[in-house]
């Protein structure tokens, strides 16, 4: 049987509902959620560096969006367009889009000499 997304989240949700209980029973220490939480998120989110700049994926409302962060940005911002890549780097992102997050949907460009 597949795995939905609905059950990977539910799952997720279920493990953190966990966590905050045996917090919350004494179990474990604030300290001990905090890092354990951390470490749900970051397995979560895969960052994919091209060319100095961070790149990740986030899920909302059934889709995927790309958010990058450049060097001295505060926050991650939503990309709207890849055309400051070069053909390789576009590449390279997206050979590493399809590793970490299979469904995004995005295509290798074929570069020429002209």
């Amino acid at each position: 049987m597949k795995t939905t997304e609905y059950d990977k989240l539910k799952d997720r949700i279920d493990h953190i509902c966990n966590l905050v209980d045996l917090e919350w029973n004494g179990s474990i220490t604030r300290g001990e959620l905090v890092k354990r939480l951390t470490e749900i998120c970051e397995k979560e989110r895969t960052v994919i560096e091209v060319s100095e700049v961070k790149y990740r994926c986030t899920e909302y409302k059934e889709q995927i969006y790309l958010e990058s962060l450049q060097f001295g940005q505060a926050d991650w911002v939503q990309v709207e367009d890849l055309t400051e890549l070069r053909v390789w780097e576009y590449n390279q992102l997206v050979d590493e889009l399809h590793k970490h997050y299979p469904d995004y949907p995005i295509e290798h460009l074929e570069g020429r000499f002209v």
